[in-house]
């Protein structure tokens, strides 16, 4: 995003979350930041977010991301949100846990890890907070700040640290009382403590939080000088290192993990990198990995080289690479739909869909491969079973918006236009267009022929945003 767009998104973003909830805590013993309000906060949050940064909407990252959030989730046990993982486009070393189980993940905090176990970690750490309600905690405590105050300094950390970062929380704020929201030492124990329960129990070694929390230090090393002490959401990461390695050796040498396979993490990271980065600089480092040998690390670096090759319109080199590595793992489905992709981009659609219909049925639970088939299948016509598979991945990518606009334009081409209003109106929600989304939800209103279960979310939609609206 260029520096004056983010800089104008940031002075909404203050605007908007100075007055999400007004006015000074009542004393702590006679208030608790209860579940409904963090909600509350978290939705407002969120919604901003969407419109402020850029949020990797691509299915297949967001479906990856999402799958490692559940199975997390999945041996954590009841929670009281439903949680959500994005990946935000940004440079920087960060992640971060936000009201009412918003969890966002920088690009540059994966670019920085080797592994999937290490993402585990971190995911699973910020989930700790949030099972642990850290955040409402720290609010609480802070007895004389307003919760909008406190949800800048929520901006604020989440967004990294930088110098804007800074500029937002000094300008709102006195450190002092920043000081009183950021995370304690307890709460990063009791945080690293879930963390490492839920990796054993997922049959992740939880070496790879030493292996994190090692990287962590010697970057916090390095932003010290830059970065005031209340701006460290994840503090004393050499403590939170020692108190880790302890863990690891309490629990002696009888645990056993799952073998790791760091295919899937690698491929994800190539796609983020190649999207967010600058080709050139990755072009040789990756040529320099896929010249080392044929292990998964060199194959996935010849894999970045397809990648960054095809975004540069060279489908001729893309395709000799990307076979390449269909060849070192001929059993891994999800090439073939990377070559599809390739084919689909070069204009050769129809050689597309054989490989994207063995793609689905060796996985059938790939949203990128359904979406993709889907894509082809419009682009040759068969529009209705398109828009079959279309459906089938809404309540999957619920906030993808591309996949809204998509579904809109078909089911009014189809005739259905009530409800291409309605998911047209979630696009442009999606996307921060308050005033096109509101137009195409009421045109979903007045049409009679919309049936009840699509009648009955467009008035809920539309009154949320109407709601959210008179807190901007």
């Amino acid at each position: 995003m260029p520096i004056l767009k983010k800089q104008i998104s940031i002075i909404v973003l203050i605007t908007f979350l100075s007055g999400l909830l007004p006015g000074p805590l009542p004393p702590r013993a006679s208030y608790a930041f209860s579940v409904g309000e963090e909600k509350e906060v978290g939705e407002k949050l969120l919604t901003m977010v969407r419109k402020s940064f850029e949020v990797i909407d691509d299915p297949d990252i967001t479906q990856y991301i999402n799958g490692i959030g559940q199975q997390i989730l999945g041996v954590a046990g009841p929670q009281y949100f439903d949680y959500h993982f994005f990946v935000i486009s940004d440079k920087e070393f960060n992640a971060f846990a936000a009201p009412s189980g918003l969890i966002f993940i920088h690009s540059g905090l994966i670019e920085a890890m080797n592994s999937e176990g290490e993402l585990v970690s971190v995911m699973a750490h910020e989930c700790g907070h949030v099972t642990s309600r850290h955040i409402s905690d720290r609010i609480n405590k802070s007895a004389k700040t307003s919760l909008g105050t406190a949800a800048l300094l929520i901006a604020g950390i989440a967004m990294g640290g930088g110098a804007l970062s800074q500029a937002l929380i000094t300008g709102s704020m006195a450190a002092n009382a920043a000081m009183n929201l950021k995370f304690s030492r307890e709460d990063e124990e009791e945080a690293d403590r879930l963390s490492y329960k839920w990796m054993q129990s997922m049959k992740v070694d939880p070496a790879h939080m030493e292996t994190m929390l090692g990287k962590m230090h010697r970057i916090s090393v390095y932003r010290m000088a830059n970065i005031p002490p209340y701006l460290l959401t994840h503090p004393e990461p050499k403590q939170r290192l020692g108190y880790v390695q302890d863990l690891i050796m309490a629990s002696g040498q009888g645990s056993t993990y799952t073998p790791a396979d760091d295919f899937s993490f690698l491929r994800v990271k190539q796609r983020l990198m190649v999207s967010t980065k600058d080709p050139a600089n990755l072009r040789a480092l990756y040529t320099r990995k896929a010249n080392e040998g044929k292990d998964l690390q060199s194959v996935m670096a010849q894999y970045g080289l397809a990648l960054i090759a095809q975004a540069g319109a060279d489908y001729t080199t893309a395709e000799t690479l990307l076979k390449s590595v269909i060849a070192s793992y001929p059993d891994r489905p999800i090439l073939k739909t990377d070559l599809a992709a390739l084919y689909m981009q070069s204009g050769r659609t129809p050689e597309a869909l054989p490989l994207l219909n063995a793609s689905q049925a060796a996985d059938p639970r790939s949203s990128y491969t359904k979406y993709t088939l889907a894509q082809a299948l419009e682009q040759t016509g068969e529009q209705k079973k398109a828009l079959t598979l279309y459906r089938d991945l809404l309540p999957e990518l619920t906030d993808h918006a591309m996949l809204q606009r998509t579904v809109g334009n078909l089911e009014t081409r189809m005739g259905r236009k009530g409800v291409g209003h309605y998911y047209l109106g979630r696009y442009f929600w999606l996307e921060g267009d308050s005033k096109n989304a509101k137009y195409h939800l009421a045109a979903t209103l007045g049409d009679m022929t919309v049936d009840a279960p699509i009648m009955t979310k467009a008035k809920t939609l539309l009154a949320d945003i109407i709601r959210i609206e008179k807190d901007m």
